[in-house]
């Protein structure tokens, strides 16, 4: 079996479909786990624990979100990423709360800057970004060409109230906003690591992106005029206790 040289999370670039997940979508594979390492060549010291970890901005990488609403041409752009409750568990899973937060954001209508449609966090923190609670579920998947294996992460929003939710993001605006106050974007995304990344290898960080062909995100409504596609990358080592060590993962 060959792969891909692949890694953790982070965001890159979105396009439609998540068809080969079907019905396995909400589950881990059965033997995925998360490795921690002193480094390269050391044995792994864990197969799981609780572990914090956090997502850095990759230097030189914008943060872009476009879409059409009304057919109006919407690019939000963003200069900087982090994240809150990010923390690696058993069965290669990353744990529910899992917010990514980006800021100094911004909107273009048509190619033009917006003022009233600047994002507002909680309606009130100007150019923030904030996510909904996700999770996320390490996987394989097979390449429809050559045979090889891709190392994935599935990130999905969290339930609410017991119930299977959509909802990855719902930005806010000002009154005078021409796409509205408020815009929700839903679906899911699919990670995998950037070029010259490996999630195979104990590293200190990995470099992440978006999976093209396994993530769905829309703005308003799922049709395909509003699908969206997100642009980007980014950092992500362990923090805490386990800051310093190096990890991995294997979906098998």
């Amino acid at each position: 079996m060959t792969r891909t040289k692949l890694g953790l999370l982070g965001l890159c670039a979105v396009v439609f479909g998540l068809m080969a997940f079907g019905a396995t979508a909400a589950q881990a594979d059965p033997l995925a786990k998360w490795l921690l390492a002193k480094n390269e060549a050391g044995t792994p010291l864990v197969t799981f624990l609780p572990v914090e970890a956090v997502v850095e901005k990759d230097e030189g990488s914008t943060y872009v979100l476009h879409t059409e609403i009304s057919k109006i041409k919407v690019l939000f752009l963003c200069t900087a990423l982090t994240s809150t409750g990010l923390k690696l568990i058993a069965t290669g899973s990353v744990a529910e709360n899992l917010r990514l937060i980006y800021s100094g954001c911004s909107t273009d209508l048509n190619g033009s800057a917006s003022g009233p449609c600047v994002p507002k966090n909680k309606g009130t923190e100007e150019g923030v970004i904030e996510t909904k609670p996700l999770h996320g579920l390490l996987k394989l998947h097979k390449l429809v060409s050559g045979g090889l294996i891709d190392d994935v992460v599935l990130i999905l929003p969290d339930k609410v109230g017991g119930v299977e939710s959509k909802l990855f993001v719902t930005m806010e605006f000002g009154a005078e906003c021409a796409i509205g106050q408020k815009v929700p974007v839903i679906g899911h995304a699919t990670i995998k690591a950037c070029p010259g990344d490996n999630l195979l290898t104990h590293l200190l960080k990995h470099l992440v992106e978006i999976m093209p062909e396994l993530t769905t995100l829309w703005a308003i409504t799922e049709t395909a005029e509003h699908v969206a596609t997100l642009l980007g990358s980014a950092w992500i080592k362990l923090a805490g206790a386990h800051s310093g060590l190096l990890f991995s993962g294997d979906p098998e």
